[in-house]
Order: structure tokens, then C-alpha cells, then sequence
């Protein structure tokens, strides 16, 4: 097993053990929408700038806040780990890899398609410290947003499935040391009510 994937697997062993705290410590109310938990797992690949070749597989936890119609608001905790080079001025490879993690929160708009199927869009915002100036020749912090659309499947009245496509960005938002990038991929998601 990858370094990288061994520190994914150990950093959700760690989230599994805090989970059941949090859940003992969310406010219950008529629709029990602060018991509702969401662990998703996306895999990005570099795209649109050719001199940026880093990939990352994240985990994402979400603790349902609040919803209004058809929005959804949520809390919770990424963890990443990246891997990959960029290259400055076509000359030098310099080589990125570094992990992180930092607090999220995100948006979801979603309507009921047909009987349990369900169609969305995701809007997240990420604040990230990372273990070392990332990518390379950046900082040790950063942010990361995501969007894009996700189909949901409600099995039954605590538990869905969703799968969704994505478009990161990342960057630290300052005007020097900003080497910022771009992904997209597919995203997998598990949410239950607790």
C-alpha cells in the first residue's frame, strides 16, 4: 500500500472513532437533520494548466446542518493527499507531493428526479494547511473549491448513495507564491441519519 493511501486509510480509522462523539453531540429536532453524516471520497487528475501534473484522493466528512427547500447547508473536515510536479518556466520539475487538511463546508442543491433517484449540485469550500509549502514553491495553506453535479440514490429513509462528477481548484489566493491548480474527477458518497 502506498505511504499516501496508508495515511487516507489511518486518517479514516480516526474519523471513524470521532464519529459516534459527534453524532452523540448533535442536537436532535423534529427532522433529525444535524444526525445526518456524510463520508465522500474523490480522486482528481490535473487539468487545464499543462505545467501542473497533481493529482489527489480526498475524503471529505459532512454533518448535515440545516435546509431550506431544496438547499442543504453542511460542516465538516477534509483530509488529502497529493502527489505529482509541476514545472516553472518549462525548465524545472519540481516535485509537490504533500498531504493536508482543513474545515469545509458545502452547499447542495437537490431535486427528486423520479421515486429515489435524485439530481444535485454540490458547492464546497475548503480552508487547507498542508504538512509543507504546496505545490511546490507555494505555501503551507490554501484553499480548495469544488463544484459539479451528483445523482443520489435514496435507498430507504437513513441511507443514499450518490456519485458525482467534479472541478476542483486550488490556491492560496495571494498575489506571490501561488502556484495554484486545477482537477477533476468523480467523487463516490455514502450519507446516513443517524
Amino acid at each position: 500500500m502506498k505511504k499516501g493511501m496508508r495515511r487516507l486509510v489511518a486518517t479514516l480509522l480516526v474519523a471513524a472513532a470521532v464519529l459516534p462523539a459527534g453524532v452523540a453531540m448533535a442536537e436532535n429536532n423534529e427532522n433529525d437533520v444535524r444526525n445526518t453524516w456524510e463520508i465522500q471520497y474523490d480522486s482528481m487528475h490535473p487539468c487545464i494548466f499543462n505545467d501542473r501534473h497533481i493529482s489527489n484522493d480526498t475524503i471529505h466528512i459532512y454533518q448535515k446542518m440545516g435546509q431550506r427547500g431544496t438547499i442543504s447547508w453542511y460542516r465538516g473536515l477534509t483530509v488529502t493527499d497529493n502527489h505529482g510536479t509541476l514545472t516553472d518556466d518549462d525548465k524545472v520539475t519540481r516535485n509537490s507531493d504533500a498531504w493536508g487538511a482543513g474545515p469545509s463546508v458545502m452547499g447542495r442543491y437537490e431535486h427528486e428526479l423520479t421515486g429515489k433517484l435524485y439530481g444535485g449540485v454540490d458547492a464546497t469550500g475548503t480552508l487547507m494547511f498542508y504538512n509543507k509549502a504546496f505545490p511546490a514553491g507555494g505555501r503551507a495553506y490554501g484553499f480548495m473549491w469544488r463544484t459539479g453535479p451528483r445523482l443520489t440514490w435514496k435507498s430507504g429513509e437513513k441511507d443514499s448513495f450518490s456519485v458525482g462528477y467534479t472541478i476542483m481548484h486550488c490556491s492560496n489566493g495571494m498575489k506571490s507564491r501561488n502556484p495554484g491548480y486545477n482537477g477533476n474527477g468523480f467523487t463516490v458518497a455514502w450519507s446516513h441519519q443517524f
